[in-house]
């Protein structure tokens, strides 16, 4: 019976890949399509600095994420940016749309591989503006189509390596440290959701609910909430090969303010010595409907069976 379920699984999934149509805006945008709907659309525009996904979608074309929202200008959605690096600050941009640091996208390529996944492969340059390269980033991005249940998933990939001098990785302190800030931790991977969300929940690997686990070590966080009156989710599964496994999960949610986010860097600065790599490995789900406990660990479980890329760089 299990077997026949992932059988007609992965049968949808190939129906779903055959509808699928990449269209790309060269040097500029990569965007998926399932019919009518726009599925994801990466900018990776160099004059955008960070790139970035928006919209993500259910495959109904309920969209779940969030650019740009007034509170937060320089939240893009689903992104990864850094807070401070070597005291420069990654994260916030002015006006204009810049950060005091620069993140540019020096090369980006995509494969379409069996079965319908797209496989992204980007380069990444961190530096002060006017001078050289203080850390460098290859990162890979592998998305499935959808399956028999409408989820799929993000698996990304970042490894990170110091030039020619030590790279501190730091952000706002959190309480009990000095300057310590109750909204501190944050940076890294983030996920922005949409303003039409309501009636936020989340569940962790640990049991923890809602708020209660803000801040907390866990091997995967769930992340739902109501969109047009259905219920949807982002599901975040932390590799246990990771550095500082498992990940404190970083959870906003209060008013419109959805956010998630494995907070690499909560509890403590990150030192990379120079010529070293830090390597991170993630999966996002996107899920219509709320998972229960169960599922979601044996979600978790398959992902971790993965082997970790990059490992001994």
């Amino acid at each position: 019976m299990t077997r026949a379920i992932a059988l007609l699984g992965a049968l949808v999934a190939v129906a779903a890949a055959a509808e699928m149509r990449l269209v790309e805006t060269k040097g500029k945008a990569l965007e998926c399509r399932l019919g009518d709907v726009t599925l994801w659309k990466l900018v990776h525009d160099r004059g955008e600095g960070k790139p970035y996904f928006h919209p993500v979608a259910l495959p109904d074309g309920t969209v779940l994420t969030w650019l740009r929202p007034p509170d937060h200008r320089w939240h893009r959605a689903l992104w990864f940016s850094w807070k401070m690096i070597n005291g420069l600050n990654y994260w916030e941009e002015d006006r204009q749309g810049k950060s005091q640091g620069i993140t540019e996208v020096t090369a980006f390529r995509h494969t379409r591989l069996p079965y319908g996944s797209v496989k992204i492969d980007m380069t990444l340059s961190y530096h002060p503006p006017g001078k050289p390269e203080v850390l460098s980033e290859s990162r890979t991005i592998t998305i499935t189509p959808p399956d028999a249940a409408g989820r799929y998933r993000m698996d990304w990939t970042m490894i990170f390596t110091a030039r020619d001098r030590e790279v501190v990785l730091d952000r706002t302190p959190i309480p009990g440290e000095p300057g310590g800030k109750g909204w501190g931790g944050y940076a890294g991977l983030s996920v922005r959701t949409t303003r039409g969300m309501k009636n936020y929940h989340t569940l962790n690997s640990e049991g923890q609910r809602d708020m209660a686990g803000h801040g907390k070590p866990a091997r995967w966080l769930d992340f739902t909430g109501v969109v047009d009156g259905k219920e949807v989710g982002i599901a975040l599964f932390d590799h246990p090969s990771n550095e500082r496994y498992p990940t404190p999960m970083y959870i906003i949610m209060r008013g419109t303010f959805g956010y998630l986010s494995p907070a690499f860097l909560f509890k403590a600065p990150y030192k990379l010595a120079a010529g070293k790599s830090l390597v991170l490995f993630y999966r996002l789900m996107f899920h219509p409907g709320r998972l229960g406990k169960e599922e979601l660990e044996r979600e978790w479980k398959a992902f971790a069976t993965l082997p970790h890329p990059g490992r001994g760089k």
